[in-house]
């Protein structure tokens, strides 16, 4: 049985359109001086971009996959750079050194409440803070310290004042509805002891990367669980 010759072209198009996606996503890595984006390889197939190779820091491999989101005709992003070590790369206890004083001088975060222990490059934040967007800050600062491969979150979020969750779930679907990104009256919130779940259907990676952030800094807020969906691509 022959295939329709319309199918052929459908895949061609598609080809073309993802190329044309890689191309882009090539051009919007090497205008921006953060990484070195010749050590960095991009595939794209079917409107997903996946990038390889190696950045100087954990900042830099999510700032290149944040890049990459933007990019008109991507729908998701595998991120599979890596963190380059050479030997002037800090020692553990450097690290930890490091990822300490970083802590002590952003105050809002509580840095008393919180422990830090380095292992092969790997921090782990253990103890408590107040609110849940302390807890990513925390995570965030580790991102740029040379050295660092990996950051094990184990902060607990124990807020001072406790809302209901019919009072946050309000709270966070105000956030949305305020939100200038389109396509967001689709989003189902819903929030078990303090644990926002967002589902639903997005129009764009963007969508997809600032919803929760709205959710993350409402009062009473102890986690995120993004199940929302980039609409599929035509």
């Amino acid at each position: 049985m022959l295939l329709p010759v319309l199918s052929t072209k459908r895949v061609d198009d598609m080809e073309r359109c993802d190329e044309g996606v890689r191309s882009d996503v090539v051009e919007a890595l090497s205008r921006d001086s953060r990484f070195n984006s010749a050590r960095i390889t991009v595939t794209v197939v079917s409107g997903r971009a996946i990038l390889r190779g190696d950045a100087r820091t954990l900042y830099t491999i999510r700032i290149a996959g944040e890049l990459a989101a933007t990019v008109r005709g991507v729908i998701s992003v595998d991120n599979e750079l890596r963190v380059s070590r050479d030997a002037a790369c800090p020692d553990d206890a450097v690290i930890e050194l490091l990822a300490e004083q970083i802590l002590k001088y952003n105050a809002s975060i509580g840095a008393d409440r919180v422990r830090v222990a380095v292992g092969a490059g790997t921090v782990t934040l253990r103890g408590q803070v107040d609110a849940y967007w302390k807890r990513l800050r925390a995570e965030s600062l580790m991102l740029d310290i040379q050295g660092v491969v990996g950051v094990n979150n184990e902060l607990a979020v124990v807020p001072e004042l406790v809302p209901q969750d019919a009072v946050i779930a309000d709270d966070v679907k105000s956030a949305i509805e305020r939100s200038a990104c389109p396509g967001q009256n689709s989003i189902s919130v819903k929030v078990d002891h303090g644990l926002v779940t967002l589902t639903g259907s997005v129009p764009s990676l963007l969508s997809k990367k600032i919803t929760p952030h709205l959710a993350e800094s409402i009062l009473g807020v102890k986690g995120v669980i993004d199940n929302l969906v980039v609409a599929a691509r035509d």
